[in-house]
This record gives structure tokens, sequence and C-alpha cells, in this order.
């Protein structure tokens, strides 16, 4: 059993997901003792390119209808004009995006939604405008905060509801914790507009997909012509799923089927770009670690940046 007795030079365990939870909780990590100066930074800030890509990407497919209208033309081999399918294209400009989770990568998402003619509001735990460090790559995000028009609270259950009630595409890119399970469940859902789109490339944890899919359902009928809706209804527009509470996604599961989801098999985050992009946060923290003798960037334990 491999601990930390046995590597007692090691200064820094650099790793190359956003996340540790493969690391904690193992036999190496229960080794180490607390006062033990080892730093463990994670590769937080290289993904923020592609996956803000993805959400904007799939997010201009849902407001543009293409994963339909691909069904239609695909299936049917013939030219469907959008009124005789029941409904319309929608453009970005002058919609609000709501960004759950306002981190590295929800700044990226804030920045490009922006420049599209996007309003951004950010939901935090705290709910207050914040700057942010670790590493950021040139020309990337929303380092100082300024972006959002306005800032909500996780924490507080009206903030929250005012949050979801006034965007129009919810993003959720919260991380796994015991605080965030099930944590856009069918009250988050409701409190959204019935024309909302959400966009999880987070965790799969978070969501209640019961009530994603049952509020998915009600938004294909009423693009039938089922009726405008109540304030409080399980219902909206589209999804874009990149993550699942179980992964593989079960065979059979309505999520794969239904016309208004883009469904994606957890790959927001890869591009051919992403071992380069992990070398570069290593090589930046070797440099801070072993040559400076500063903490390191993302370090989730041991010394950070000062």
């Amino acid at each position: 059993m491999l601990s930390i007795d046995q590597v007692p030079n090691l200064k820094l365990i650099q790793l190359s997901s956003s996340g540790a939870n493969q690391l904690l909780n193992t036999p190496f990590w229960n080794s180490i003792p607390a006062s033990h100066p080892l730093i463990l930074s994670t590769a937080s800030g290289i993904h923020v390119s592609t996956i803000a890509e993805h959400v904007i990407g799939t997010s201009i497919m849902l407001l543009h209808q293409l994963p339909r209208f691909l069904l239609e033309t695909r299936n049917n081999s013939h030219w469907t004009k959008p009124s005789q399918l029941g409904f319309f294209i929608r453009e970005m400009r002058g919609l609000t995006m709501g960004i759950l989770g306002y981190g590295h990568i929800g700044r990226e998402v804030a920045r490009l939604g922006q420049a599209l003619g996007m309003t951004i509001l950010a939901a935090t735990r705290s709910g207050e405008k914040a700057p942010i460090g670790g590493f950021l790559l040139p020309g990337t995000g929303d380092e100082a905060g300024d972006i959002p028009t306005a800032w909500y609270s996780t924490s507080s259950p009206s903030s929250l509801h005012s949050f979801y009630s006034s965007s129009d595409v919810v993003v959720n890119i919260l991380p796994s914790s015991p605080a965030t399970d099930l944590f856009v469940n069918e009250t988050a859902f409701r409190s959204m507009k019935n024309d909302a789109l959400y966009i999880n490339v987070g965790r799969g944890q978070t969501n209640d997909e019961d009530a994603l899919v049952r509020a998915l359902q009600a938004g294909l009928e009423a693009g039938s012509g089922k009726g405008e809706g109540e304030e409080g209804e399980l219902r909206i527009a589209g999804a874009s799923i990149d993550v699942t509470r179980v992964e593989p996604l079960a065979q059979g599961n309505a999520l794969y089927t239904l016309e208004n989801v883009v469904l994606t098999p957890h790959v927001s985050a890869f591009t051919s770009k992403y071992w380069e992009l992990c070398m570069e946060v290593f090589r930046t923290n070797l440099g801070r670690v072993m040559e400076k003798g500063e903490g390191g960037l993302n370090a989730i334990r041991g010394r950070g940046e000062e």
C-alpha cells in the first residue's frame, strides 16, 4: 500500500483534473499527516475555453432548434419550415444567462455570452461580487467579476428563486458535494421560465433527473400548442446535458430520445490541447514550488497562492 512515508521528498502533486475526488480518502491520502507540507493542486482553469464553447454552442443549437431540424430532415428527407413544426428560432442577443457557480469556467461562459449580447447573472454561495485566483488562461474569463449585472446567493431560497426566474438560459457548473447533491431539483425547475433552457456541464449528482425529464416532456407538449403554462409549472423548453448522475447513462433513459435535449457523454472538456494545457499548469506550479519557494496555484492542500 502506497503511503507518504515511501515518498519523503515529495513536495507537489499536480492533478490533471479540476477535482480531486479520485485521490481523496484513498490510503495514500489518509496517510498524509495534517502538518505535512505536501501541496496538492488541481488543473482548474485549463478547461475554460472548451467547456465554455460547449455551453454556447449547445445553447445556440437549442435556441435555433437545430436538434429538431436535424431529426426532421434526416428522418423524413424533406424541406420543412419552422411554422410547420410549431416553433420559432430565438437569438441569444437580449436574453439573460444565469450562471450557477461562478468559477473559472463560469467566468469564461460569461465573457462569451456577453460578447453575444446576453445579460449575465451569477449565483454563488455568498451572492457577492468577488475576484478569482488560480491558473488563468490569458485572455479568458472575468478575473475581477465585473461582467454579471447581478449576483445571487445559493444559500438563500428567495435569492435563488429570483435567479432562476430571471434567467432565459440557466448554466449549471456546480461541483459535486453533499451540499450540491440534487441541488437543481423540482423546486428549481418550477422556478425557471417555461421557455428556459437548462445547461449542465458541472456534475450529474447536482441534477434531479426525474424532475428534469418531466419538465422537458412538458416543454415538448407545450411546443405542440398545449397552452402557455402557469408560473411555477414544471416545464422548460430544452436542455443540454453533458453529465448524468450515473455514467454511462442507462439504455432506455428518456434523455436519449427527447428531441429538445442535446445529450453528450461527458465530453465538454475534451480538447486536443488537453495535455498541453495540463503541462502548462504543471510547469507553472513546478517553478513556483521548487524554484521560487512559493505556494501552488489551485492548491487544495498545502501552501497556495498568497
